[in-house]
């Protein structure tokens, strides 16, 4: 999937189009440390370079992936509430501290959101 500027997180996009995670962290209503490990950057590096090269491939794969799920679910609020809920794939942790304490927290949740995703009834 690319990340379109019509996509429910277009707004997080730069002129550039790259990802501002400052921006990310705004929409999905998540502070900046919750992001930071799942980009595998300290969350005081990311505040300085929100926009950094060295992160864009991480963010974007996050960014589709939540856009995939707010599609699926019916908006950004759900997609929103759904990283907030604790989820038995994650031992009743939510998809959210995953993101943030899990070594592997990016690949976890983007992996269950492709579940997800493809395995929606039609």
């Amino acid at each position: 999937m690319a990340l379109s500027a019509l996509a429910p997180l277009g707004t997080v996009l730069t002129d550039l189009g790259r990802v501002d995670i400052k921006r990310l962290s705004a929409e999905l209503d998540l502070p900046v440390p919750a992001l930071a490990p799942a980009l595998g950057r300290s969350s005081r590096w990311i505040n300085e370079h929100p926009t950094a090269a060295s992160f864009q491939p991480a963010a974007l794969e996050l960014v589709d992936a939540i856009n995939a799920l707010a599609r699926s679910l019916g908006g950004m609020k759900f997609a929103r509430a759904w990283l907030k809920t604790p989820n038995p794939q994650f031992a009743q942790r939510t998809p959210a501290d995953v993101l943030r304490f899990e070594t592997n927290g990016r690949s976890a949740v983007v992996g269950l959101i492709r579940g997800i995703v493809t395995h929606q009834p039609d």
